[in-house]
């Protein structure tokens, strides 16, 4: 009995010590190749990113915007596209009609430019990336693409008059005939061949007395007043004898203002973005 019975033991843990190798080799996974990344590789690679907003033609006076994701009607349709940079240089994406594409990805030219091998290769010169904004221009092409990782929202824990005054706005993007499929892009930061140059340097005051302030890039000074209707979902500015300008508020939080005029026929659309106290720009920081 003492000879079985020691037997029986001795299977027992031979099987234990057999079983606990296989978990312990089932638990520990595969290594995988991760390439060095650096400050901007880390922010690319941090989330997914998706299209807020597609440009056409951006190296020409005839720009048009194709997609932003607030519009109602656009050209194309973004809404499921998702892209996201690996850290092992492997690229995923989920395209306009829901499929899935794999690839890779890499920087080039001093990480100035991402190269990415899919179902084609194309190169793209990096125009901003932040923890929350990733702009991008085809080399060679006409497309320029605006991502996020987080769409701009209002904020609701603020009043409108709060969020607007105490800071200097200036634009980042305008637009004309905002209500057609495919809007026409006249100014934004960083773009050649704008065509409403009139913005260059703009910056624009919401003061908490109600007056307003218009700096233009000569130093010319335009005065004017600003108030809100009943609901504080529209601001009115009168210009120093000039005619109301009326517009929906689209986005306003702390860094970002999108509004939408009215009075003719929504057919302007203006982003403004905080000039911060460097003289740069707070949203796209």
């Amino acid at each position: 009995m003492k000879k079985i019975f020691s037997l029986l033991s001795l299977c027992v843990v031979a099987l234990m010590a057999l079983t606990s190798s296989s978990c312990e080799k089932n638990d520990t996974p595969d290594p995988v190749d991760t390439i060095v990344l650096s400050e901007k590789g880390k922010i690319l690679t941090d989330t997914i990113w998706r299209y807020y907003e597609y440009y056409k033609n951006f190296q020409t006076s005839g720009s048009t915007l194709v997609w932003k994701s607030n519009r109602s009607v656009n050209t194309l349709d973004l809404r499921l596209n998702k892209v996201k940079f690996n850290k092992d240089g492997s690229y995923w994406e989920i395209t306009e009609k829901g499929d899935s594409l794999k690839g890779s990805w890499h920087f080039t030219n001093n990480e100035t430019q991402i190269v990415v091998n899919s179902t084609t290769t194309f190169t793209s010169d990096i125009r901003v990336l932040t923890a929350n904004q990733f702009e991008w221009e085809v080399v060679g092409g006409t497309t320029y693409g605006v991502m996020m990782k987080r769409f701009p929202e209002s904020d609701k824990t603020k009043t409108v008059a709060q969020l607007l005054t105490g800071k200097k706005w200036k634009y980042e993007t305008y637009f004309y005939n905002f209500p057609l499929a495919s809007a026409d892009l006249v100014w934004r930061i960083g773009k050649p061949n704008n065509t409403f140059t009139a913005l260059d340097q703009l910056t624009v005051e919401y003061k908490a007395d109600g007056t307003t302030v218009e700096t233009y890039k000569d130093g010319s000074i335009v005065h004017g007043t600003w108030r809100l209707n009943s609901d504080a979902t529209h601001l009115i500015v009168t210009p120093n004898g000039g005619l109301d300008f009326e517009c929906v508020i689209k986005v306003l939080n702390a860094t970002r203002f999108e509004w939408n005029r009215i009075d003719q026929s929504y057919y302007y659309y203006g982003e403004q973005i905080v000039v911060d106290s460097t003289g740069g720009s707070a949203a796209r920081r």
